[in-house]
């Protein structure tokens, strides 16, 4: 309820900034006053827009609990009319704050209209997907976790060189024909996945730290890593096959992707055209672009 309550009352501080910014709004029978406080009122389609700009995860319970949004909407106006008595509407400070939410509102439309219109196409999606083969390569695995006194949260009392010296040993179990997963439930100190035989799942490129995905990508299907050493602590590792994810199954990421690509070169493309100046003398200088990352 607390959070409902933080939701109307932004909803009511832009309704009463519109009931006082246009005190002769046309409305009539079609569209009544349904709340009024002193000179201030807001009527039935300007509620139902305040509604329908709620955040998603919001507006079902707004819907289902008008009389308590129109309640708090009352309470707020009232508190506008009074910051207006005191002139608060005239301190410069507020004068900022409604330039700057009137122009983050405009500057989020445009966003929406640009996010519609960078909608990748199929073959545009099609093209991604086979051009960036390896960012929907799965890897499945599992994996036995060694911590030691230096892993963060891990409450190992080994110092790094014992962690390394049992990871060794467990090594060598596994080498000589050791059950993975028995040993890994006896063992590994990484409780989300031994008592699962240590498995992971399929795990997609980004997903683990880099040293972790870099062993991992070098090991080869049914063979037992060496210890690889990670802020975790050392894992042992077993690559269990490799796939790539479907183009159906990554039609909605690279969907995303594109799309914010899109947007985003759009953005920049309005910033390049907007003839934009920024004050060297009061902000300093521009820092120069950061160089490209080197290829790998």
């Amino acid at each position: 309820m607390r959070n409902l309550l933080g939701v109307m009352a932004v909803a009511a501080v832009a309704g009463g900034i519109l009931a006082a910014q246009s005190p002769a709004r046309p409305g009539g029978a079609n569209d009544p006053v349904v709340i009024s406080v002193g000179a201030q009122q807001i009527r039935a389609s300007e509620f139902n827009a305040l509604l329908a700009g709620a955040p998603p995860q919001s507006r079902a319970a707004m819907e289902a609990n008008k009389r308590a949004v129109a309640e708090q909407l009352a309470k707020m106006l009232a508190l506008v009319e009074a910051a207006h008595r005191h002139g608060l509407d005239q301190s410069p400070a507020f004068r900022v704050q409604m330039m700057l939410s009137r122009d983050n509102a405009l500057a989020k439309s445009e966003v929406d209209r640009l996010q519609a219109a960078a909608v990748p196409t199929a073959a545009q999606e099609q093209a991604f997907y086979s051009a960036h083969a390896t960012q929907f390569r799965q890897t499945k695995l599992r994996h036995i976790l060694i911590g030691d006194n230096e892993t963060p949260g891990g409450g190992s009392s080994r110092t790094p060189a014992q962690a390394l010296a049992k990871a060794q040993k467990i090594e060598a179990e596994l080498k000589a024909g050791g059950d993975f997963a028995a040993i890994a439930k006896a063992q590994s100190d990484d409780a989300g996945s031994k008592a699962k035989g240590g498995e992971l799942g399929e795990i997609s490129p980004g997903e683990t730290v880099p040293e972790f995905e870099t062993a991992v990508n070098a090991l080869p299907v049914g063979k037992i890593s060496e210890p690889i050493h990670t802020r975790f602590g050392y894992h042992i590792v077993e690559v269990e096959s490799r796939s790539t994810m479907p183009f159906t199954q990554a039609k909605l990421l690279i969907a995303q992707q594109l799309t914010q690509q899109n947007v985003a070169t759009a953005i920049d493309r309005i910033a390049a055209t907007a003839h934009v100046v920024i004050s060297n003398s009061f902000f300093g200088p521009a820092k120069p672009p950061a160089p490209p990352s080197p290829r790998r």
